[in-house]
Parts: C-alpha cells; sequence; structure tokens
C-alpha cells in the first residue's frame, strides 16, 4: 500500500469536512473518492492508516417538538449515503424527539452539516411555493413538491452509486458502525428512520418541480462527479 496515497486521501477528506458546503471541500471529495477508485482503496484502507477516523459515536441532526415528516426522510436518504446509520430517539420528559446520524464523527459531521443545509433550502423554496391554481390545496402542493424532491435526491444517490460498483462500496455504511451501533444500543428496527412515504393527495406539476429542485440542487458532492482530474 502506498503510504504517499493513502496520505493524499487523508489530507482531502480533511479539506472536504472541513468546508463541506462549498466548491473546494466538494472537489477534495470527490477527487479523494477518485482516488480510492483508482487504488482499488476501501475506507477500511485509510481508517487503518489515520488516528482521526478511529472513533464511531452519534450526532444530533435535528431535534424539535414535532419534527416535519420529510424531515425525518430526508435524514434516512442522506444517512444512508453518508456512511451512517440513521433513527430517532424520544426524550419524553422533555417531549422533543431527536434524528441522530451515527457513524465516524467525520462522516456524522459531513452528514449533519449537509442535512441541515438541505432543510434550510427545502424551507426557503417552501415559503415561495405557490400553487397555480386557488383549487389545489397549498398543503397538498407542498407535499407534492416535497414528495418530487426526496424521491428526486435518493434516485441521484442511486443512479451516483450504479455508474461504479468501486464507488458504491466507498460510500456505503461501514461494517463496523453498523456492529458498534448494535453493541451499544441493540437492535433498532423500531426506532430507525424509514424513507418510506405516504401520500393521499398528489400534484404532477409540484412533484415534478421538486424532482426537478433536487436534480440541480449544489448540496452534495457528486455534483462534480462528471469532472476529470
Amino acid at each position: 500500500m502506498d503510504s504517499k496515497i493513502i496520505s493524499k486521501i487523508q489530507n482531502l477528506l480533511e479539506l472536504a469536512y472541513d468546508s463541506p458546503s462549498d466548491e473546494e471541500g466538494q472537489t477534495a471529495l470527490l477527487m479523494a473518492q477518485k482516488l480510492m477508485v483508482k487504488h482499488q482503496l476501501s475506507m477500511s484502507d485509510i481508517e487503518r492508516s489515520s488516528k482521526c477516523r478511529t472513533d464511531i459515536g452519534e450526532i444530533i441532526g435535528t431535534q424539535g417538538r414535532r419534527l416535519p415528516w420529510w424531515q425525518e426522510h430526508l435524514a434516512s436518504i442522506l444517512g444512508s449515503n453518508f456512511r451512517c446509520q440513521t433513527y430517532r430517539t424520544r426524550l419524553h420528559k422533555e417531549g422533543i424527539t431527536r434524528i441522530i446520524f451515527f457513524g465516524y464523527y467525520e462522516d456524522a459531521e459531513l452528514c449533519t452539516k449537509v442535512y441541515e443545509g438541505a432543510i434550510l433550502y427545502l424551507k426557503y423554496r417552501l415559503k415561495r411555493l405557490t400553487p397555480p391554481s386557488i383549487k389545489i390545496k397549498r398543503k397538498d402542493y407542498k407535499k407534492s413538491y416535497l414528495y418530487g424532491f426526496l424521491a428526486g435526491l435518493d434516485a441521484r444517490f442511486r443512479e451516483q452509486a450504479q455508474s461504479s460498483e468501486e464507488f458504491a462500496l466507498v460510500v456505503q455504511v461501514p461494517a463496523e458502525v453498523v456492529e458498534e451501533q448494535e453493541l451499544r444500543m441493540g437492535i433498532l428496527k423500531d426506532r430507525m428512520v424509514n424513507p418510506g412515504i405516504n401520500i393521499n393527495t398528489f400534484d404532477p406539476i409540484a412533484y415534478l418541480q421538486g424532482c426537478s429542485h433536487a436534480g440541480e440542487v449544489k448540496l452534495l458532492p457528486e455534483e462534480l462527479l462528471g469532472e476529470q482530474f
């Protein structure tokens, strides 16, 4: 194993974690991922050579007395693509629900930052979302938009993973993270966030608009996948 390549990948990952929302951070993550694929390295190879990625734990993605359904589903989609387990926990005395990202701290921190950015983006969009007709209920129109956005975001990740078997392995939740979570908390099937969405009143215009925005929003590092070194 080439220690220079390992060191370069570690430096790129550190840069990506320091500034995940800007172009420099996204480019650094892309370059690290491409180098890993090129040299047939897994994250476990990188982790074994790095002291900064040995800790596994949880970070609170968001919390509140009543969390919107779409925030839970958004967390599930992002968590599974940023190497994290995602689950909810309830503080009964305080009446607060928390969404938790569990994984290597660097992964959980990165996922949380992207998650927070995505929530801000969607809140911005929802405030400006107007049904094209007064006959359409605003609540139903917004729900259809969110459904489309989440479906489009999930499709982007799936397309990215399907483009390369090696890349799919890079972004999947590490086995040691799953094992550590089960060791600490047991099986959490009833607390894991499920990305399935039920919708009764469906508006195709809002849905397509949501899908379109999910395909254009620049919150995620796969924006740069088509570029070459």
